[in-house]
């Protein structure tokens, strides 16, 4: 668990063949919202250290930016704990998480609609991240300047706890077809990208970048 900024915290588990790291994150805000669950194990192994930071606070929201399991694989560890979290998805995620066993609460949500609660003002943004190019989320919250950009701005590299520097306009222009295989949607995602002006991205794999 790495403390990456006043709020933000940052799980990793680190594949050393790979070069790869898989990144999980608190935002411990009033209230707190986590991004991805990581796998089951993971959960598993970062519940505790997310239950001191929250120090008896409830765990409100759990954003999953598409179905798989470094995203939702350890939804069942956290519903466990907070009974009463609500799961942020798109629509399809909506759907299929209960086919796969989870029975809490599903917030489906549009990216023409904000989410406003306390100090979380969050925005979502289309990414065609699921099967067929179906539309997952990425999740931009306001009031921090943090981008949650899931498995979207990935690189290798041991990226625990470790800002590189960037700027916003550069880091869209470098997603390309490996990314969104579809020149359709890739140029309708950098559009709308670039109507928003994050302070940070916090990246599914690699190193976050501070803007």
């Amino acid at each position: 668990m790495k403390k990456l900024t006043e709020n933000l915290y940052q799980m990793t588990t680190y594949i050393q063949p790979m070069d790869f790291t898989i990144h999980q994150y608190l935002l411990a805000t009033n209230p707190a919202i986590l991004f991805a669950t990581g796998t089951y194990e993971d959960a598993k192994k970062n519940l505790p250290f997310i239950k001191e930071i929250l120090d008896g606070w409830e765990l409100k929201y759990i954003f999953v930016s598409h179905l798989e399991s470094d995203e939702c694989g350890g939804l069942s560890v956290f519903f466990s704990e907070y009974p009463e979290v609500t799961v942020l998805c798109s629509s399809l995620c909506g759907r299929e998480l209960p086919g796969y066993g989870y029975k809490g609460d599903i917030k489906v949500c549009h990216v023409d609609e904000d989410l406003i609660d306390g100090e979380l003002e969050l925005q979502f943004i289309d990414y065609p991240s699921e099967v067929h190019l179906q539309n997952g989320l990425l999740c931009f919250e306001k009031n921090s300047g943090l981008l949650y950009s899931s498995d979207l701005m990935q690189q290798y590299g041991h990226g625990s706890g470790q800002f590189i520097q960037s700027h916003w306009k550069q880091e869209v222009e470098k997603i390309d077809l490996n990314r969104v295989p579809n020149e359709k949607y890739l140029h309708i995602l950098k559009k709308k990208l670039l109507q928003i002006n994050p302070q940070y991205i916090a990246v599914g794999h690699g190193f976050c970048i501070k803007l």
